[in-house]
């Protein structure tokens, strides 16, 4: 009998006052500043998937956590693409817990599915913030590599949209990418009703 290892990547992560949970490595888009895409090791932790986890395995991972301010869906991969089991363990995390929980998302999750998948979250979900990453659908076209084409930025505009008038706190980001507006991106942020905040862009 073939015994198979063991899965090797890190599941639960924290990163100062924050739990982060890597549940899947696939994603909507193919982002040209993905850090992926070099290296899957983020502050020592190896966040490359063999296999995608179980609702066992990730509660597991997760243990009894403690010096945390929020558990937050965030790997090297989205995961809103699970969102079943996204759905069952912040259910779980909701009973055992009273941890803000936050999910860092491309925003396209209403575009996979074919539907608003917004109403699921309500109630579990605290915090969405949503990679928005460019002023415009050209830029967001060739940055992310949408497999939506153009309905792939309407559709993160669209989510952020319907986000705001569900979920408590709603934020959408951009990678300062070089030759990327900030200030057009904070505007349009702002135009949809969300507050904005800027990620580093690292090329090394």
């Amino acid at each position: 009998m073939t015994i198979l290892p063991l899965q090797a990547a890190t599941l639960a992560y924290k990163i100062r006052n924050s739990l982060y949970l890597n549940i899947t490595n696939r994603c909507s888009n193919i982002c040209i500043f993905c850090p992926k895409f070099k290296e899957y090791n983020l502050y020592g932790n190896d966040l490359l998937l063999k296999s995608e986890p179980s609702f066992e395995e990730v509660m597991s991972a997760i243990g009894e956590p403690v010096g945390i301010d929020e558990i937050v869906f965030c790997g090297f991969g989205e995961s809103l693409l699970r969102l079943d089991l996204l759905v069952h363990i912040a259910k779980e995390l909701k009973r055992r817990y009273n941890y803000r929980i936050r999910i860092n998302t491309d925003g396209q999750a209403n575009l996979v599915y074919g539907r608003n998948i917004i109403p699921d979250l309500v109630g579990l979900v605290d915090c969405i913030s949503v990679s928005l990453n460019a002023p415009d659908a050209a830029t967001y076209t060739r940055l992310c590599n949408t497999p939506f084409g153009a309905d792939g930025f309407t559709g993160v505009c669209d989510f952020i949209r319907s986000a705001k008038q569900e979920i408590p706190y709603v934020i959408a980001t951009a990678v300062n990418v070089p030759g990327v507006d900030m200030d057009k991106c904070r505007l349009l942020a702002e135009s949809l009703g969300v507050s904005f905040r800027v990620r580093g862009f690292t090329s090394e």
